[in-house]
């Protein structure tokens, strides 16, 4: 019996229409498609004024005077594996689940400042930075995990062949799946916790709602196809956990500041919208395929609601720093097809993708220098 569901499910991965591609936005009803890929990220934060700091603060408070000004770098290393699994409920209407897991998550910060008592900023700064600050915080686990479906509008999609235009609607949840912040609390003789943590999400549940389109044709046994994405992110408001830090603040007592702020407060990551335009272009017809894809991302300012008035307008923007952001990138991505029946290697149709992205212009982020390599197959079941 169990040889049997084997070679009939050997049987069901073969049968699938030869004509779906990884860039297209859905699949043929009862498809399923399975993407995985191993992504790797580098990059130093930018502040709002183009260059690499997260901001600064003025620490006068400390000595008395309002001479000693701290600037905070910050860079980041992060490497992820994602899976993504898209089945086609019907052939106008996709389904997707996106399970994000970070391998490895590396955040890099240091301090440099400035003073007239540089001996007594030394040591009071350096104090404070190794009890607040861990240089170098590592950390991995799922992030957020999102589900998704997206509706044929108007046309008829680009796997079918048929036509020349098509235009999507969609709605994706992300939900706040990945390790919050833990609370912080005393801790005799050690660093609370929350000193060494590093997130993995914004804590929030985010709406994302998009509109999509293509433009495809095949000419000379050779597809280009156009794409475009606009979306708009809105986000839920949550109760979090206060992060304890001292910049910003007239306290430096971690008791102290978690008293004066609170331990918890409520957060609404920005609205944001995204855009996407993508050209894709056969270069060895049914081998192989280039597409060259810009995207920009817009996001408004967070909110911050806690027991201090001070420390929320900090948080949203101070000096160097702000929490509304825009970010233009560019990408380069390489297929490499196996789905044609009478080309294709072995039993399994798949798909080989190689990218590299490129950062154009980024504020209040981090730069976006990204290489990954994806595997994507397509089996059909009834």
């Amino acid at each position: 019996m169990n040889k049997n569901r084997i070679l009939t499910f050997l049987l069901l991965l073969i049968m699938i229409p030869c004509a779906v591609c990884q860039s297209y936005f859905t699949v043929p009803q009862n498809v399923w498609r399975v993407s995985i890929a191993s992504n790797s990220m580098f990059g130093d934060w930018i502040g709002d004024n183009g260059v690499k700091e997260v901001g600064q603060d003025n620490i006068g408070f400390l000595f008395g005077m309002d001479s000693t000004m701290l600037t905070e770098l910050r860079k980041m290393n992060i490497s992820t594996l994602t899976s993504k699994i898209e089945y086609g409920f019907t052939d106008r209407t996709t389904m997707s689940l996106e399970i994000p897991y970070v391998t490895n998550l590396l955040v890099d910060q240091s301090w440099n400042w400035k003073s007239d008592l540089q001996d007594a900023a030394d040591s009071t700064i350096n104090v404070l930075k190794d009890y607040y600050l861990s240089p170098r915080r590592e950390t991995s686990g799922f992030g957020d995990i999102s589900l998704g479906m997206k509706i044929l509008l108007l046309g008829t999609p680009a796997w079918s062949e048929k036509g020349l235009v098509s235009l999507y609607g969609g709605i994706m949840i992300q939900f706040p799946s990945s390790r919050p912040l833990s609370r912080y609390h005393s801790v005799n003789d050690s660093h609370p916790s929350q000193f060494e943590e590093v997130l993995l999400g914004s804590g929030t549940t985010l709406w994302k709602y998009s509109l999509s389109g293509e433009f495809y044709k095949i000419a000379w046994d050779r597809l280009f196809n156009i794409t475009w994405v606009a979306q708009f992110v809105n986000s839920s408001k949550e109760s979090l956990n206060t992060p304890i830090f001292f910049p910003g603040l007239s306290q430096t007592n971690p008791d102290s500041i978690a008293k004066q702020i609170g331990l918890t407060y409520l957060y609404k990551k920005g609205t944001g919208f995204r855009g996407m335009v993508s050209a894709t272009l056969d270069i060895w017809p049914g081998r192989i395929s280039l597409m060259g894809n810009q995207a920009w991302f817009f996001k408004r300012q967070d909110q911050f609601i806690s027991s201090d008035p001070g420390w929320d307008k900090r948080m949203t923007s101070h000096p160097g720093y702000d929490t509304e952001m825009i970010q233009i990138t560019q990408s380069f991505v390489l297929f490499l097809n196996n789905l044609d029946p009478l080309k294709k290697i072995g039993p399994i149709p798949f798909i080989v993708e190689i990218g590299t992205n490129l950062p154009i212009l980024t504020r209040n982020n981090y730069s976006e220098y990204r290489t990954w390599i994806g595997f994507t197959y397509y089996f059909q079941m009834w």
